[in-house]
């Protein structure tokens, strides 16, 4: 008895998956947001694996959570927002490289002229791209608040990342969160009425929404 006792004890002190996501640090972290980035590409087609995008997003509200400083610090601190930032660059590239790699077979029709540039459509690309994630992740952070709120926070700083991936520089407006919900017949439909960038907020706050469910 006295035995299983300890295994329960263990077990209840155990961090549990929402505490090891918030507390981690360094390139535990970093590999958190990569691959929660590259699960959410599932969620796109031709997958369309539309509970995927859940992981991205339930998972960015916990990075920013436990973004340095912590919910106490200043609401302009740089530290958190800083932190905030290269979580959103990580998830981003993780989604941009899982979901535009097929980009780097155009490198391949003529290899001997452009095999070269390969790893700049497969990564650098991604890597460029991640730049709206990370803005959107900081903005995020500066609007932070307990409870719900952050959801909305999200929805509020990643959604206007989207708009200005979809318009700076001529735009490029591809894989925006808001895709997931295209293949589902009533919520696409939803796109004649606030037009992609507001199926980005839409699909932000529901796959982001279960965050809250575990605090």
């Amino acid at each position: 008895m006295a035995q299983i006792a300890e295994i329960a004890s263990a077990r209840a002190s155990a961090p549990t998956l929402l505490q090891r996501i918030v507390l981690a640090r360094g390139w535990t972290r970093r590999a958190i947001a990569f691959c929660a980035g590259a699960a959410g590409a599932l969620a796109l087609a031709p997958f369309d694996f539309i509970s995927a995008m859940f992981v991205p997003l339930t998972v960015a509200v916990w990075l920013i959570d436990g973004a340095a400083g912590g919910e106490d610090s200043p609401r302009f601190a740089l530290a958190p927002i800083r932190s905030a930032a290269g979580a959103g660059w990580w998830l981003g590239f993780g989604y941009f490289v899982a979901g535009l790699w097929w980009m780097g077979a155009a490198m391949l029709v003529e290899a001997d002229q452009f095999a070269w540039a390969l790893p700049l459509a497969v990564f650098g690309l991604p890597a460029v791209l991640a730049v709206f994630p990370a803005a959107g992740f900081a903005l995020a952070r500066l609007l932070w608040s307990p409870g719900d709120a952050r959801v909305f926070a999200l929805a509020a700083g990643l959604g206007a990342a989207e708009w200005l991936r979809g318009h700076l520089f001529t735009g490029f407006p591809w894989n925006d969160f808001g895709m997931a919900l295209a293949s589902s017949g009533p919520m696409a439909q939803t796109a004649s009425l606030v037009g992609l960038h507001g199926l980005d907020i839409i699909a932000i706050v529901i796959f982001a929404a279960p965050a809250t469910l575990v605090d």
